[in-house]
């Protein structure tokens, strides 16, 4: 396998992985607001 080839593989699995980071980085935010709303609601049934 030649320098351009690896190179291609390479980014190609770069852009895989920031897809894969970017899906994530969405779950997490998803879970970080309905955390949030779960707290809320915690609170206001206590208090």
């Amino acid at each position: 396998m030649d320098n351009e080839a690896r190179v291609s593989v390479l980014e190609e699995e770069n852009r895989r992985l920031k897809e894969d980071n970017d899906k994530l980085m969405e779950i997490v935010v998803q879970m970080r607001v309905t955390l949030n709303r779960l707290v809320l609601r915690y609170v206001s049934e206590d208090g």
